[in-house]
């Protein structure tokens, strides 16, 4: 079975550097998720979703269930209307401007413009909040440099999947027939881990496991160092 990886948004290959992982790194640079099923190689594959990225593999397992062999879901963004996410995601302001596109043009504009002259204080940002080994992890240069990436080089990336992602799309999860493995910290202050106990009770074929003390970083790098 073929393992691609999907990145978090935003986010790039670099964030691998944390396991260190080999992974081969889904190009997600199309117009939409329909050509991105349409261009995914002949499967069985294995995806290795990270945060966003793990809502488009679920997608993607909906569209193409001929070419998906399974799932590993990491810290996965769940479909919002699934329960009462926003006031625990400490990435909600993001989230809330994405439902408007002048609000999130706007945000994101900030965000390159930020990242491209400190993205030490970005992530320094991103950290506030958090457990003192999931800010190193955070501020540590595989982070730093995935989320510039992920802000200049796959902003378009970043752009569209976040816009589709405020989106209703739990309907997609009722044609993902492969197995499902998601990893989760219960310290998640980015996706809170409700998002894959939810994720698990609806999907047909799903095993979760539940990382303490990790947070959204964290149960990346655990996962990465087990997986082959």
């Amino acid at each position: 079975m073929t393992p691609l990886y999907l990145h978090g948004l935003p986010g790039s290959a670099a964030e691998l550097a944390l396991g260190p992982s080999n992974l081969h790194v889904l190009d997600r640079a199309v117009p939409s998720f329909a050509q991105l099923a349409n261009a995914l190689p002949a499967g069985p594959l294995h995806l290795i979703g990270f945060s966003l990225g793990a809502a488009c593999a679920l997608r993607l397992a909906a569209l193409a269930p001929n070419k998906i062999g399974k799932l590993t879901l990491i810290s996965p963004a769940a479909a919002l209307e699934l329960g009462e996410f926003l006031p625990k995601m400490a990435g909600a302001p993001v989230f809330r401007a994405a439902r408007s596109h002048a609000q999130l043009s706007v945000l994101t504009a900030v965000q390159s413009t930020l990242v491209r002259l400190s993205p030490t204080l970005m992530t320094r940002m991103l950290a506030i909040g958090v457990s003192e080994a999931e800010a190193q992890l955070i501020t540590s240069k595989p982070v730093q440099t995935a989320v510039q990436e992920g802000l200049t080089k796959h902003k378009a990336t970043y752009l569209r999947e976040i816009s589709a992602y405020v989106q209703p799309w739990a309907q997609h999860l009722d044609h993902v027939t492969c197995p499902v493995t998601l990893h989760h910290g219960k310290a998640d202050t980015w996706a809170p881990i409700e998002m894959s106990e939810l994720l698990a009770a609806r999907l047909q074929n799903a095993t979760l496991h539940a990382l303490p003390d990790l947070g959204h970083y964290g149960a990346l790098q655990a996962t990465l160092r087990d997986i082959r």
